[in-house]
């Protein structure tokens, strides 16, 4: 199903993500622009989450969870996504590439996986290596914060991450988050097998909003 700017307004998609209770999107970072993704987006969130997922050494290239990196417009009907994009090259050469991507989710929806309630979580935060320190991931933990705070009755933003991600845990801790160990999990916590065979802990950071 074809998505415009908005994200998805079916049933599947709580009311505190729906079109019409959001404001327009802002970056608070110099240089990139953040904005609601687009159907024609999804080939490039596709390929820049699978890289920076595979190339930070996070995930086995043959590991069975490609298959839902891949799968954007899976995710584009049950959450909301973001993307960042950034200018490259120089003079007549220079073009906007979409350069990052996460997902945006709440308590209840498919996609939310540590949400509990009045907590806002955001997942899949990935960013193309090519373009990296440009400030795209920042850019986008800032805008979660950001609609964190315009939706009522929520007061914390939550994420789950792996231990092997620790640039990230970086960016998270100078944004406010906190690392909550009581809440880290594994599949098997919740009936799953891992895809990679390594019943893995995962990390949950939260931030009052």
């Amino acid at each position: 199903m074809p998505h415009d700017d908005h994200g998805p307004t079916d049933d599947q998609a709580h009311l505190g993500l729906h079109e019409d209770d959001w404001p327009p999107l802002t970056s608070r970072v110099d240089g990139v622009t953040v904005r609601y993704a687009r159907e024609q987006d999804h080939d490039a969130i596709a390929h820049l989450t699978v890289a920076s997922y595979v190339d930070g050494g996070h995930v086995h290239p043959e590991d069975t969870y490609i298959e839902n990196l891949q799968d954007v417009a899976g995710r584009t009907g049950l959450a909301r996504v973001l993307v960042g994009e950034v200018e490259v090259g120089d003079g007549r050469e220079a073009r906007t590439v979409v350069a990052g991507s996460v997902v945006l989710t709440l308590p209840g929806m498919p996609m939310s996986e540590t949400a509990r309630d009045g907590e806002f979580e955001f997942r899949m935060l990935a960013v193309d290596p090519a373009v990296q320190r440009r400030g795209v991931a920042r850019a986008l933990v800032r805008a979660a914060i950001d609609r964190a705070e315009q939706l009522e009755g929520i007061e914390a933003v939550v994420l789950t991450t792996m231990e092997t991600m620790t640039s990230a845990h970086r960016l998270y801790e100078s944004e406010g988050f906190v690392r909550v160990p009581e809440r880290d999990w594994r599949l098997s916590d919740i009936g799953q097998e891992p895809t990679d065979g390594t019943d893995q802990l995962y990390w949950v950071f939260r931030r009052p909003v």
